[in-house]
């Protein structure tokens, strides 16, 4: 008994005595067969056990495909997916529009994956330019011309100038790892002002000992000289502050020579 290919709906007509070649799978783009369908019905109009060899096609016309259709899971999904979930935006939106064009033309799992991390990429975009608005709007502002602090907010310890006035969490001295500080017009409250800087010559980190060597008497000096006297009292105290080997990388090569104050906020700059 002969047989026929039985198209289900949404395909090509078979040509006429269509034989497939070994691997054959039906094209990717047609419509999957509704439950039950019978893809091979009787011929009763051929004759014999075999089907006769395949004819040649019409120029354009691919019925079959003789490749078989991959399968697992996409590359370049996964790895859209693991990189939008850690942060590696760039790479997770290539890999993610790579994997869909790919997905395209293959039935291999993964879609939900590919855009999963271009989604995550998307809240990663979303939250850095939030943080980075929040952080512009937050920052503490200077006056073009004198340098001064005009807008109380957020500054980098390493962007402190002498005569600066700011908040310090601890009240008395800057505790270890501080990065940034509230810093204000020196007309409000304040309980710690910047008075003078030292800068710290050399290449190598000098370590604890020697910037202390440099600040006890150097920081001393510059209060003596900048300093009004008249509105110290016995709660202030001489501190200084110099760059841990991190930021010395960095860059950061001075030592800031604070006044701070445990006990009340002060309303004015104490220098002269």
């Amino acid at each position: 008994m002969a047989y026929r290919l039985n198209p289900p709906p949404g395909w090509p007509p078979a040509p006429d005595g269509f034989v497939p070649p070994q691997g054959w799978q039906p094209d990717p783009a047609w419509p999957p067969a509704p439950p039950g369908w019978q893809l091979w019905v009787q011929d009763d109009t051929q004759a014999g056990s075999a089907l006769p060899a395949a004819p040649s096609l019409a120029p354009g016309v691919h019925y079959y495909t003789a490749d078989r259709p991959a399968s697992g899971t996409n590359g370049f999904a996964i790895a859209a997916f693991i990189l939008g979930l850690f942060g590696g935006v760039l790479l997770s939106v290539i890999f993610g529009i790579v994997a869909l064009n790919k997905l395209r033309d293959r039935p291999q799992r993964g879609k939900g994956l590919a855009i999963a991390g271009l989604c995550l990429s998307g809240v990663w975009v979303v939250g850095i330019v939030s943080l980075l608005v929040v952080n512009a709007v937050t920052a503490s502002q200077r006056s073009a011309t004198t340098g001064q602090i005009t807008a109380s907010g957020h500054l980098s310890v390493f962007s402190l100038r002498a005569g600066d006035c700011f908040q310090n969490p601890s009240g008395s001295q800057p505790g270890q790892g501080l990065t940034q500080v509230t810093a204000v017009p020196c007309a409000n409250p304040h309980n710690a002002q910047v008075i003078a800087q030292l800068p710290v010559l050399g290449s190598a980190y000098p370590g604890q000992a020697a910037f202390s060597a440099q600040a006890t008497p150097g920081c001393k000096t510059r209060a003596a000289a900048v300093v009004d006297r008249s509105k110290l009292t016995a709660t202030m105290n001489l501190i200084f502050v110099y760059p841990e080997p991190q930021a010395w990388t960095d860059g950061h090569r001075t030592i800031s020579c604070l006044i701070v104050d445990s006990s009340e906020d002060l309303t004015s700059s104490l220098l002269k």
